[in-house]
Order: structure tokens, then sequence, then C-alpha cells
């Protein structure tokens, strides 16, 4: 065996431990970063209207505070949580049919009127989005473009709901007018939460799909390095 092969097998021997952290603080990091961004929002929050204060509110649930749990969760975790195409496929149709439902007009007025609503609104979004991320940050090695394809029909989807916010004619949600606000005021107040959702998608998601992109990208090129080393001399 040539000493170039040799030197290869070594590295690889010692390869998945080093890789192994270097994922987990990646996997950190990337949570930090989201986190970060969208504390912003957080920040100006008790200035906000009442459509961009909600929005806001579900920003950082869905996009800040659940995937940094998923981070933790996966950090700790002996094994991978949630690591199959079809629970990955089935958590991301429940978390965006969750995320339409919820912020459907009916549905909307109702959980301002009901405070026991409105809690399960946020429980529900911030426990499908916590096991989104666990299922996205599951997947390892060579599957993970299912992650990166979840990931960016997410992206669209949530980003064509603040699409529609943006350019809606009317106020879709009047519910604030019991509140003395003026269809001026409702109009500005759900451009903004519109506004707040454009902003955060690509701060969350497509920042996540790049990462995993990338990581998707290194671990083919591994297995092809690995592929070639074992092959004969010669060869």
């Amino acid at each position: 065996m040539s000493r170039t092969k040799i030197a290869i097998l070594a590295m690889a021997n010692g390869a998945p431990g080093a890789q192994a952290v270097s994922d987990s603080r990646a996997k950190i990091a990337v949570a930090i970063v989201v986190a970060c961004a969208v504390g912003l929002v957080a920040y100006a929050g008790p200035g906000l209207g009442p459509r961009a204060s909600h929005m806001a509110t579900h920003i950082i649930l869905m996009s800040a505070l659940a995937p940094f749990l998923a981070v933790l969760s996966i950090r700790f975790a002996s094994t991978p949580v949630l690591a199959s195409g079809r629970a990955l496929a089935i958590i991301t149709a429940a978390q965006l049919a969750l995320l339409y439902a919820w912020h459907a007009p009916g549905a909307a007025a109702y959980t301002e009127s009901h405070p026991a609503a409105h809690f399960s609104m946020h429980a529900s979004l911030l426990a499908a989005a916590l096991l989104f991320w666990l299922a996205i940050l599951g997947d390892t090695g060579v599957a993970r473009w299912r992650g990166v394809a979840a990931l960016a029909i997410t992206g669209k989807l949530a980003c064509l709901l603040g699409v529609l916010l943006v350019f809606a004619p009317r106020v879709l949600d009047t519910s604030a007018a019991s509140w003395g606000a003026t269809t001026e005021m409702m109009l500005a107040d759900q451009r903004l939460a519109g506004l707040l959702m454009l902003a955060a998608c690509p701060a969350s998601y497509v920042l996540s799909g790049v990462w995993i992109a990338s990581r998707w990208l290194l671990a083919l090129e591994d297995d092809r390095l690995g592929a070639r080393s074992d092959l004969p001399d010669g060869a």
C-alpha cells in the first residue's frame, strides 16, 4: 500500500469525531445567527400594530426559538430525530397547513377575542416548527437534499403569504377596527406584517438551506474520495 493511501486512510479514521464536532458547532452557529436576526424584530415588537406584532411573535417562535430548541435537542440526543423522508414530508405539509389556517381572516379574528384559541395557535405553530426543524437537522449524509427541498418549499409558501399581505388591495382582517383603528391604519399594519415575513424568510429558510446544501455537497465529496481510496493500487 502506498504512503499516500495510508495517509488518506489515517485521516479518514480520525474524521468522524472531528466531523461530528464541526457539524454540532455549525448547527449552533446557524441557530444563533437566525435568533439574532429575528431578535431585531422582537426588539421592535412592542411598537408594532396588532397584525405586525402578531406576525413578529410567529417569526420568533417558528424561525428562532424552534430551530434553537431543535439544535439543542439534536446536540444532546444519541440518535437522529425524525430522520426519514416520510416524516419530513408529513411535518412540512402539516406546518404549512397550520400556518395558512391560523392566518386566515376568520381564524385571526377569532383568536383575538378568545385567549384559549390565541394560546393554542402559538403553541401549535411552535410545536409544528420544532418538529419541522428536528426533521430537517436530523437528516444526514446524502439524504440532506430532502431538507433543502423542504426548506425551499416552506420558504416559498411562507413568502407567498407575506406577499399576499403586502399587496392585498384591502384589509383582510378587520377585527382591529374594534380598537378604534382606521382602515388606513389597518392596511398599513397588514402590509408591515407581510414585510416582516418577507424579511424573515431569507434569514431562516434560505440561510439554513444554503448551509445544509453545502454540508450535503461535502458529504458527497467525502464519499467520492472514500470510494477512490478503497480502490487497489494502480486501479
